[in-house]
């Protein structure tokens, strides 16, 4: 899974890129790097956006997976 998150991640980053910079072959190195920086925006925005769905989990959600006991204080 952890290997299809980062293609996936590489395939968003390369279409955001290609977004910004259409004409990349014609394009001046200052319009290259500014469409780049854009794409780094979308990109953390969406990661922002993204982890607000991991707010949602309790401390012991994995402990199922991970055979581990949550933690008994008291």
């Amino acid at each position: 899974m952890q290997q299809m998150a980062i293609s996936f991640g590489i395939a968003t980053a390369s279409l955001a890129t290609a977004c910004f910079v259409p004409d990349r072959f014609h394009t001046s190195a200052p319009e290259m790097v500014h469409g780049i920086h854009q794409s780094f925006l979308v990109l953390g925005g969406l990661t922002i956006l993204s982890s607000l769905v991991f707010r949602e989990l309790n401390g012991n959600d994995g402990d199922t997976i991970s055979l581990h006991k949550g933690l008994q204080i008291g």
